[in-house]
């Protein structure tokens, strides 16, 4: 792996501050552009909220088609230390162990409207005050496309920050 490649130590790490307003903040200079690898959709457990289910159910997806286990899990929020955010977990396609709607090429078949832990992936973001939210490399990421400490020409950190400030905005 080379230098300036993103590897398991490297994740949790802060690479923005974005403000409510809108401004960014880039704390790391990093890469990312998705090589539709398809290992996060292999290699990780999706989350989805209920928000994600409608999503689903107006394209006209129902819940034993999307869900294994009706029962909910919950995950630990991000923003608010002791909250807890009800998910539950996308079925796998069986004896692959793939999301259900990765195709052969490794691209979403529901990517307009895939779940918001997909939408984020392989960041993370996690409110640090009421005017501040960070955007970090997930924690659990095993995207090899991220690259950390790139020139500030390679760097789509920026960029990526204001993608994610919109994404949050849209969720609030």
């Amino acid at each position: 792996m080379k230098d300036n490649e993103y590897d398991q130590e490297n994740s949790g790490t802060k690479v923005a501050r974005i403000y409510l307003n809108g401004k960014v903040e880039v704390l790391r200079n990093i890469h990312f552009s998705c090589s539709s690898c398809g290992l996060c959709c292999r290699l990780n457990r999706i989350p989805v909220r209920e928000e994600d289910i409608l999503r689903f159910q107006e394209h006209g997806f129902e819940l034993d088609q999307l869900l294994n286990d009706l029962s909910p899990v919950l995950i630990p929020s991000k923003n608010v230390e002791g909250n807890f955010i009800k998910a539950y977990i996308l079925r796998k396609k069986p004896f692959v162990n793939e999301c259900i709607f990765l195709d052969d090429n490794n691209h979403c078949r529901v990517h307009e409207f895939k779940p918001l832990a997909c939408r984020l992936y392989p960041f993370a973001l996690r409110r640090e005050d009421d005017e501040t939210v960070i955007m970090q490399i997930h924690s659990k990421s095993v995207c090899p496309s991220v690259k950390l400490d790139v020139s500030g020409e390679e760097s789509n950190t920026l960029e990526l920050a204001k993608q994610m400030y919109e994404l949050f905005d849209l969720e609030k």
